[in-house]
């Protein structure tokens, strides 16, 4: 399975773990990096959604709330059109 959450950001999965990964350039290609590793996909959301209020610019309380926000909708989204992929397969038939 393989859930993009953003540009930079995907969590792929294989038997055993769950696997965030990030985007990096290699080689003049760009290629996915995995750089944590989790038992559950709630860990890993979870995770890569502190990472990202991390990664953020804000300053101050007022703008680490809007942050905070801002990535729960942006996660909230890719996790819905994901799923929404998954449980309806006729989905991707639409768009062809």
């Amino acid at each position: 399975m393989q859930i993009s959450i953003n540009e930079q950001y995907r969590i792929i999965s294989d038997p055993n773990q769950w696997i965030v990964q990030k985007k990096r350039t290699r080689k003049g290609s760009l290629d996915w990096e995995s750089i944590e590793y989790y038992s559950s996909p709630t860990s890993a959301i979870n995770s890569l959604g502190e990472r990202l209020v991390r990664e953020s610019d804000a300053v101050g309380f007022t703008e680490a709330v809007a942050a905070v926000e801002k990535i729960t909708t942006s996660l909230s989204q890719a996790l819905a059109v994901n799923i929404d992929g998954v449980l309806d397969p006729s989905a991707d038939e639409e768009g062809s």
